[in-house]
């Protein structure tokens, strides 16, 4: 955990509730915020392109490294050739500027088309030493311009420039959706095996739906939003029923790891994420699904959080276009109120940060949702959960929590029936060491949260989602198309290192014989109890094969069966993946199911699972490409 001292904490007093003589003040908490301000292109200055921001401390001048996308194979990445120092605007050190002479691109050794087609898209990225953390902090961008006479001497004009995207999403046997933002409101074109799909009200985002397409078929496609993307590719899924091979990854905890740079880029350890998806696309992966902690989150300010979730989106970007990505929620997916909490336990001077999951469109799940094209609904239409509903906390804050909308679904691919949960929902925990003993998921702090300002614990699936679970694995149990079932949630049932504080145990790290947390009369703390009814559900239907989670930055693969709880009727895989650069954790031995975990490994990683028939494999490969784990058949438990 980071010292106090590093974080970016505004104190703004907005309300003290004295309650039990416990003190709590609203703050703003933004950890990983810099840029108060997004870079953009104000104009062209001759040959010059002009870009400016703003940090919210004062910063040394920045630096700009400037090229063009370049594309190998189907895969378009960043080119920089070049670079341009900034300056302060005014002599203000929060108000920055750089000047990139774009003509130095349209020279003979360097050209890509720029000067024959008078202008095209150029790729940036803006480095600013962050002073409070000793190291730099990098944001990609791209700009488009067009050139009126020749290169150096003639007039340069900025275009309309893909902000994010294009994303390839919700691909089935005959449809699939591209999504693409730009940073002025345009009409748009997805053009695919000549066939044209429109998208002609002007706006920022657009999503448009490819319909009436083959089952299994290759189709290329480019985004006209003014000018032509480069084309992608993607491949449509198998008839539903029909069971053709395919190949699905999985991996979560990508949230900035330590060392800096790209594995700390703006809350994304960008490095790992980049790669790894990279080579599960190399290894012809169909999809990939993402169990969470994309980004460091955890922010009171919604423009922070929508940032870190934009560059995870642009690091995954070159993959994203050609397979599509499900995204789920973890712990980290955080934007709330936080709080700085006074109790008669602590000294005088001292306090701990406390944060409460919001509700309405301001919401972690809200943003989420919107950030992301996930499935809307259930496969079988049983809709979504209703928001959970608890009762009033002292504060008289909400007793509705936020919706399920796309953090909660479900589809089918081939024969295989995936369900995505929300282990993280209506969050309520805590930044910063306590003074009652434990350094990080402190029960004391966490029940005094709980009951004045509501919320949910973290780890804890409430009534309305789990009714819907047991709904979904009814209907998926009972389709003759289906063979196997894979749910994704957030917090492993049963950790085996780093998360035995919290997740679906609460115990105490080191001590796991103790059973974990079941104190009824703490606000949800029955967690025990909660994780023996969700995973009785879980295993009660033949078809459920695994469980994956992320949370724990390492990897797992534990079969939970009969000798752990005799509720639990079919041995169900738990495989937890979080090594996508997040901060390692070593395995606790001492929790009661440590003879069930067949593999264990703190190595950066990626699972790659194999469908053929009824056969479902399993390759874990760590960043030297080294295979990890392999199973041939992960059915034969059956």
């Amino acid at each position: 955990m980071k010292k106090l001292a590093f974080y970016t904490v505004f104190f703004l007093i907005a309300s003290s509730v004295f309650a039990q003589n416990i003190t709590f003040t609203e703050i703003q908490w933004r950890e990983d915020m810099l840029l108060s301000k997004e870079p953009v292109v104000t104009g062209f200055e001759g040959a010059y392109a002009i870009v400016e921001f703003e940090t919210l401390i004062d910063a040394p001048p920045s630096v700009a490294y400037y090229g063009v996308p370049h594309t190998e194979g189907n895969l378009t990445t960043p080119r920089y050739r070049k670079s341009a120092k900034g300056t302060h605007i005014d002599n203000k050190k929060t108000h920055h500027q750089v000047k990139m002479d774009i003509s130095k691109l349209e020279d003979v050794h360097y050209d890509t088309g720029l000067i024959a087609n008078n202008g095209g898209v150029i790729v940036y990225r803006i480095e600013v030493f962050d002073t409070r953390i000793q190291t730099t902090r990098a944001y990609d961008r791209q700009l488009r311009y067009e050139r009126d006479g020749k290169p150096k001497t003639g007039t340069y004009t900025s275009l309309v420039a893909l902000t994010e995207g294009p994303f390839l999403d919700l691909v089935t046997h005959d449809s699939a959706v591209i999504s693409w933002e730009t940073n002025k409101p345009t009409e748009g074109r997805v053009l695919t095996d000549n066939r044209e799909f429109l998208s002609l009200e002007p706006s920022i985002r657009h999503e448009v739906q490819l319909t009436r397409l083959k089952p299994n078929t290759v189709y290329t496609y480019r985004v006209n939003y003014g000018t032509l993307t480069p084309a992608y590719v993607f491949k449509t899924a198998p008839m539903s029923g029909t069971r053709a091979a395919f190949k699905f990854g999985f991996m979560s905890d990508s949230r900035a790891g330590v060392g800096g740079g790209e594995r700390a880029q703006n809350g994304v350890n960008a490095k790992d994420l980049g790669r790894f998806a990279i080579e599960l696309y190399n290894r012809k992966a169909d999809f990939v699904c993402f169990g969470g902690d994309l980004i460091n989150g955890y922010t009171s300010d919604v423009k922070d959080y929508e940032s870190q979730l934009e560059t995870w989106k642009r690091t995954i970007q070159p993959v994203g276009a050609n397979i599509p990505f499900y995204e789920s929620i973890g712990n980290h997916e955080q934007v709330g109120k936080y709080y700085k909490v006074v109790t008669p336990q602590l000294k005088a001077g001292e306090y701990y940060i406390q944060f409460a999951g919001t509700i309405g469109n301001q919401s972690a799940e809200s943003i989420f949702a919107k950030e992301f094209v996930n499935p809307t609904d259930s496969r079988y239409a049983i809709g979504i959960p209703d928001p959970e509903v608890k009762g009033n906390n002292k504060m008289g804050g909400e007793n509705t929590g936020p919706s399920y909308h796309e953090n909660v679904y479900s589809f089918n691919y081939g024969r295989v029936h995936f369900i995505s949960l929300n282990s993280n929902y209506w969050s309520t925990g805590f930044r910063n060491q306590s003074a009652f003993g434990q350094k990080s998921q402190d029960k004391a702090v966490i029940n005094i949260a709980l009951e004045h300002l509501g919320g949910n614990r973290e780890g804890y699936v409430m009534k309305n989602q789990m009714e819907w679970l047991d709904k979904e694995l009814t209907a998926a149990e009972m389709d003759i198309n289906v063979d196997w079932i894979f749910i994704i949630l957030h917090e492993p049932p049963f950790p085996n290192g780093g998360h035995v504080k919290d997740a679906m145990f609460w115990g105490t790290p080191g001590s796991g014989e103790l059973g974990g947390y079941n104190d009824k009369t703490a606000p949800m703390g029955d967690v025990i109890d909660m994780r023996n009814r969700f995973w009785k559900i879980v295993s009660s239907r033949s078809k459920v094969l695994g469980v994956l989670c992320g949370d724990e930055h390492n990897y797992s693969r534990t079969l939970i069966d009969s000798s752990i709880h005799p509720d639990f009727k079919h041995p169900v895989w738990q495989i937890v993946s979080g090594g996508c650069g997040a901060p390692y954790y070593v395995q606790d031995k001492s929790v009661p199911w440590v003879a069930n975990v067949k593999a264990f490994t703190i190595d950066k990683h990626f699972c790659l699972f194999s469908v053929d028939g009824k056969r479902v494999g399993l390759e874990v490969y760590n960043d030297s490409n080294q295979l990890l784990d392999s199973i041939d058949n992960l059915t034969t438990i059956r």
